[in-house]
């Protein structure tokens, strides 16, 4: 870990403490040239642990990219959230799935989206299962059913 401070590569870690609900590493450390403190939150990438299978059964990589832009689309009657939120609920997603023992799959990250968007903004969650073909018909007029 490069120090903050002096930017030299040796750190010593002080403290460390895993967090019980996300898969987040809490440490504490310390810059060997400088002797500053500065803390870090390490959290696995998904893409790095699970492999996305495609539905013709083809092997790709999570792209926490692509996630942040499909829910930054969803927004499209915030734009202020879709600026500053996007990120942060895509975080949150990944960590929601790196912590699932399913397999990986397109569907698998878009009902997973649309539950953590249900939960922060309703209508870019109905966007957002819009565009993803998670509607699959209307019950009563405006009223979309979520499968």
């Amino acid at each position: 870990m490069i120090c903050i401070n002096s930017l030299n590569e040796s750190t010593k870690v002080i403290n460390s403490r895993a967090n019980k609900k996300t898969p987040v590493v809490w440490r504490r450390r310390q810059g060997l040239v400088t002797g500053v403190t500065f803390t870090t939150y390490e959290r696995p990438s998904l893409a790095d642990n699970k492999q996305l299978v495609q539905e013709d059964g083809s092997k790709d990589t999570f792209n926490l990219g692509k996630l942040i832009l499909s829910i930054a689309a969803a927004f499209t009657h915030n734009p202020r959230s879709a600026q500053y939120d996007s990120l942060w609920l895509a975080q949150s997603i990944e960590d929601r799935l790196s912590m699932d023992n399913a397999t990986l799959t397109p569907k698998v990250i878009a009902t997973t989206t649309h539950t953590v968007l249900k939960r922060f903004d309703e209508l870019a969650a109905i966007q957002y299962a819009a565009k993803h073909h998670l509607i699959s018909s209307i019950k009563r007029r405006g009223r979309p059913s979520i499968t």
